[in-house]
């Protein structure tokens, strides 16, 4: 993109630095290339020599994940899926990935697509990070991809100017389904939660304690008492 808002100096001069706005065209690239594997992403910095994403196409949505956000996330995921056909209107269906607990991290990562859409939804990141807080350390985060497919005429995308945010038919009832099947996983897979072990070396003191009730002997008269 060159000559952004060149006639539209108010609007120019609102952008913020080029290494903020670079780190958020990373952030939604990477974000777009887990999501969709069958294309190949690639984003490098103009007079960089290594490309910040860069992504091949694949059948496996693991290994774009892998290969976005690194082995240590993709080893300590979970696949998580959630089906829903109720007659009252809450209809969809969730596929996703999410952090076991081995993964830590200091920031909740979630990567949500509605109908092939990235958005955000704030009351669903906060139902799983309720979920995660029971199991986790409270400085570990959660890393989560979730894909919902549902019928069209169920989503509002028009309620927010960026459209970042979607209001959803029976968002409350799709919420508590997707939170109660993380928190199912979760239980069942505590079990293979593992600890790093540390050696410490074990040093006997050479120092023998003076015990308080132990027997004094009487010294002989004209001798003063040793210093310990």
């Amino acid at each position: 993109v060159e000559n952004l808002f060149y006639n539209m100096i108010a609007r120019r001069k609102t952008l913020q630095n080029s290494a903020d706005d670079y780190g958020k065209i990373v952030d939604l690239l990477s974000r777009m290339a887990i999501h969709h594997n069958e294309v190949s992403f690639s984003c490098r910095k103009h007079g960089a020599v290594k490309a910040d994403v860069h992504s091949v196409v694949s059948y496996s949505r693991l290994d774009s994940i892998r290969s976005i956000y690194g082995v240590s996330v993709a080893k300590n995921l979970m696949k998580v899926e959630v089906s829903s056909a109720d007659s009252s209107g809450c209809t969809f269906d969730m596929e996703g990935f999410i952090s076991s607990s081995n993964y830590v991290a200091k920031k909740t990562i979630l990567v949500l697509f509605i109908n092939d859409r990235l958005v955000e939804c704030s009351a669903l990141k906060r139902a799983i990070e309720i979920v995660y807080a029971a199991t986790l350390p409270k400085a570990s985060k959660p890393f989560v991809y979730m894909s919902i497919s549902l019928p069209r005429e169920h989503v509002d995308i028009n309620i927010h100017p960026t459209k970042k945010e979607v209001s959803i038919l029976n968002q409350e009832i799709m919420i508590e389904m997707i939170q109660s099947e993380v928190e199912l996983k979760l239980r069942n897979a505590n079990d293979t939660r593992t600890f790093q072990e540390q050696k410490v070396e074990y040093i006997q003191s050479t120092l023998t304690p003076l015990r308080k009730d132990s027997p004094v002997s009487p010294l002989p008269s004209g001798q003063k008492t040793p210093k310990v």
